[in-house]
């Protein structure tokens, strides 16, 4: 019974769709492909039964999705990409991270913008007096110092005030002839030939030290008066003294050195690279060890052109007011003379700045990753000019509104080694010609040294971090190189070797002083390292370079200690942007 009802409903189904004329429809009209078919109906079939492999954007291939959608970047139509085919090209120099990836680096982008350019320079120095209210009192008539009313280095004078009495018969017997020349005058000659004759006496007791009021004073003198006294010119503090009483001195003899303290220069050393930054007329805080807490502001009033050929330096001015204070033995300024100073200097200009955490050095240039967007990062070479506290100014390679990597640039600068040697920071120079490739475990150690050393240079502390845990795994495979018998490494490989420590575990090096401390520890086996290699005609692909005044960077270190580094261009770890080409290379390693 049941299959006579089956029968019946598709005889019944049958009739209805002939009545409809749509049978025929869904019957093909011609034969299959092969026999007489038609080929594009099979090839329509065909690729309705491929797998979709996932969704790409036509214009942005890096944008892929295995859902349909939309590119997150343009906003057309993902299309889809089937097995066996490969999809839109992508560009080789492109480095396309995950969305975990990218959380996992904590990678960061900035914008590329025009705006502040700030640098704070810190100088030193020492505090001087204004030059040129700098006086020294000479005798200017032979005699014998008969009293002193200076006695000693530091005195405050006033103009006006004696500086000492004089016993000087020249000097008398001028002061009684003008005398009696005034006495003889009659009123009929003060404009005749007596009034030139006054003229020239008085002229001539002006040059031999008297004050105007000091020679129209002569009239009243007592007649048994025989000496005078030597006033100061101008206000003043006494710096040396060279006259005692009872000594004879001669017409010319330098009795007294006077300077003004109430304006004073401070003297500051400025090098090559602190040049940009300066300008005539800037403000600045001066501070000093001889007064804790006080802080005095000047402006910059001098700026040497001619530089110290030995130091690479020059001498900056900037004047400042003294300031008078009350203590125990009376008024005295605050600023004294000729001890030490810091000048903190502030610049801020406009100019296209990128974060410097943004930059990567290869030695020869700068780099920086720019966005693409949706997670793909293309490489940049870029022209710095000047590099602030936070950000560089940047003269080629990007534009006002591009985005690039702020945080984590130097692990995609690694990334693009990886996926095909396009990086900027890591990529080793060529061996030179008579020179073989060194050992791969030798090479790679001395490599990442290099790079841990620029990102000290750099002031990169958390590229640091990120790249010294692979210190310890490096330096494990080096040892097993050198203790392999097969490998016969030298005895100069080898002595280096106990000498370089791990960097301690758990949360340290939090700092870049801890940072370098630690780094500035493997350095010298560093270097032996890198030395004993050349001397097996090896080429490592890093230089070595060396700095005279690390021990200014890091307390009760060393005088002297060098680095190792991929570039050519001086990038001292040590100092960072504080004093960043400080530093030689050394010709002979490696």
């Amino acid at each position: 019974m049941n299959s006579q009802r089956f029968l019946f409903l598709v005889t019944f189904v049958a009739g209805a769709l002939a009545g409809a004329g749509l049978l025929g429809r869904l019957r093909p009209s011609h034969p299959p492909h092969g026999k007489g078919g038609n080929p594009e109906t099979t090839a329509g079939a065909s690729a309705a039964t491929r797998k979709i492999r996932f969704y790409q954007s036509p214009m942005h291939p890096w944008i892929q999705s295995d859902q349909p959608g939309r590119c997150t970047i343009c906003g057309m139509e993902l299309t889809p990409v089937y097995e066996g085919d490969a999809g839109a090209a992508m560009d080789g120099a492109a480095i396309v991270l995950g969305t975990n990836a990218i959380q996992l680096i904590h990678l960061e982008t900035a914008e590329v913008t025009r705006g502040p350019l700030e640098r704070s320079l810190r100088l030193s120095g020492t505090i001087d007096d204004d030059d040129t209210r700098h006086r020294v009192v000479s005798a200017q008539v032979a005699g014998r110092i008969e009293r002193l009313a200076v006695n000693r280095v530091g005195q405050e004078i006033r103009a006006g005030e004696p500086l000492l009495t004089l016993y000087s018969p020249s000097l008398l017997t001028a002061e009684r002839e003008y005398v009696a020349l005034l006495r003889q005058a009659s009123p009929s000659e003060a404009s005749g030939t007596m009034a030139s004759i006054l003229a020239s006496a008085r002229q001539r007791l002006l040059q031999m030290g008297l004050t105007p009021g000091q020679v129209e004073a002569l009239k009243d003198k007592p007649a048994d008066a025989i000496t005078s006294d030597l006033l100061a010119r101008a206000d003043g503090t006494v710096v040396l003294k060279q006259v005692y009483e009872g000594q004879y001195v001669t017409e010319g003899e330098r009795l007294f050195e006077t300077a003004d303290f109430s304006t004073m220069w401070v003297q500051l050393t400025a090098y090559e690279a602190d040049r940009a930054w300066l300008a005539v007329g800037q403000e600045a805080r001066i501070t000093t060890p001889s007064w804790d807490g006080g802080v005095v502001t000047g402006r910059v009033s001098f700026i040497d052109p001619n530089y110290d050929p030995m130091t690479r330096s020059a001498r900056v001015r900037v004047e400042v007011p003294n300031p008078v204070e009350q203590a125990r033995d009376g008024r005295r300024r605050r600023l004294l003379h000729r001890v030490t100073a810091v000048a903190e200097i502030a610049h801020a200009d406009t100019a296209l700045v990128v974060p410097r955490s943004a930059l990567l050095w290869d030695g020869r240039q700068a780099v920086a990753y720019r966005s693409l967007g949706g997670g793909a990062f293309e490489r940049r070479t870029v022209r710095v000019g000047r590099i602030g506290d936070r950000s560089a100014e940047i003269l080629e390679g990007l534009e006002d509104g591009d985005r690039v990597v702020s945080q984590a640039a130097f692990l995609i600068d690694a990334q693009a080694q990886i996926r095909g040697g396009t990086g900027g920071g890591v990529t080793p120079p060529a061996a030179p010609a008579g020179r073989t490739p060194a050992p791969e475990a030798l090479a790679s150690f001395l490599r990442l040294s290099a790079e841990l050393s620029e990102a000290l240079a750099a002031d990169r502390l958390p590229d640091f971090r990120a790249q010294v845990p692979g210190f310890a795994d490096r330096l494990a495979s080096l040892q097993r190189w050198a203790a392999d018998p097969a490998q016969s490494a030298p005895d100069a490989l080898r002595k280096p070797l106990p000498l370089l420590a791990a960097p301690p575990a758990g949360a340290s090096m939090t700092t870049l002083a801890e940072a370098r401390r630690w780094f500035l520890d493997q350095s010298r086996p560093l270097l032996d390292l890198a030395r004993a290699a050349r001397r097996q005609g090896w080429d490592t692909g890093v230089r070595a370079f060396e700095c005279p005044m690390v021990d200014r960077a890091i307390p009760s270190a060393p005088k002297r200690a060098g680095w190792l580094q991929l570039g050519g261009t001086v990038r001292n770890p040590f100092f960072g942007a504080e004093m960043l080409d400080c530093g030689l290379e050394l010709k002979d390693t490696p």
